[in-house]
């Protein structure tokens, strides 16, 4: 059985990867987050976030009752307070933040990264956002407080956005903000229309 990428989903939260089931560092502020149950928490925000967008995740897994194998998570910045004790803070006034991604360590680096994040730019771009920004690990970077709970909290490597055309805007030795700037929505093809075309190019 292959895994496949599929958006995170109401009626399918407990498929979320469980690492992100148990975090909600983005999703709440600091001092509320301290006091706070963090599943409880994290499964109130994401249905907040499914009823406002259409999507605000994609998971990659069985999609057959298992967890995902990883999860990416993202949205407006104002729904991502716990990103203001991250050194290079705050994201921009007009970009979204993909703000997490949970991956099981066995799975790092073989491509879901790269998957999960074009996945998340794509839905933005659908969503008019015109950038969105993230904030990334940096894979030798010193000590530090926040990156030691990189896999609690989802912090994302530094290469894999780099890799998916971020460039960074706030450097930091440890947690630079990346950014992309977004096309408008109407530059995008449909599945549909682009099949037509390779056909009247005769590549299918």
């Amino acid at each position: 059985m292959h895994a496949s990428l599929f958006p995170i989903v109401q009626e399918q939260l407990e498929f979320l990867h469980p690492q992100a089931r148990r975090s909600a560092f983005w999703e709440l502020a600091p001092e509320v987050a301290e006091k706070a149950d963090p599943e409880f928490e994290k499964e109130a925000w994401l249905t907040t976030m499914l009823l406002e967008k259409s999507s605000c995740g994609f998971n990659i897994g069985y999609n057959n009752g298992t967890p995902a194998l990883a999860s990416v998570i993202f949205c407006e910045r104002d729904a991502a307070p716990g990103a203001q004790v991250l050194p290079t803070a705050p994201v921009s006034k007009d970009a979204a933040i993909i703000s997490s991604l949970f991956i099981d360590e066995v799975f790092r680096g073989v491509g879901m990264e790269s998957a999960l994040l074009d996945a998340a730019l794509m839905e933005l771009i659908k969503q008019d956002y015109p950038a969105v920004e993230a904030f990334g690990l940096r894979a030798e970077a010193p000590q530090d407080p926040i990156a030691s709970r990189r896999i609690e909290i989802g912090l994302i490597d530094f290469d894999a956005l780099e890799s998916a055309g971020f460039e960074v805007v706030a450097d930091h030795p440890v947690l630079p903000r990346l950014r992309m700037e977004l096309p408008p929505a109407s530059v995008l093809m449909s599945a549909r229309d682009a099949e037509l075309l390779l056909q009247e190019m005769g590549a299918i």
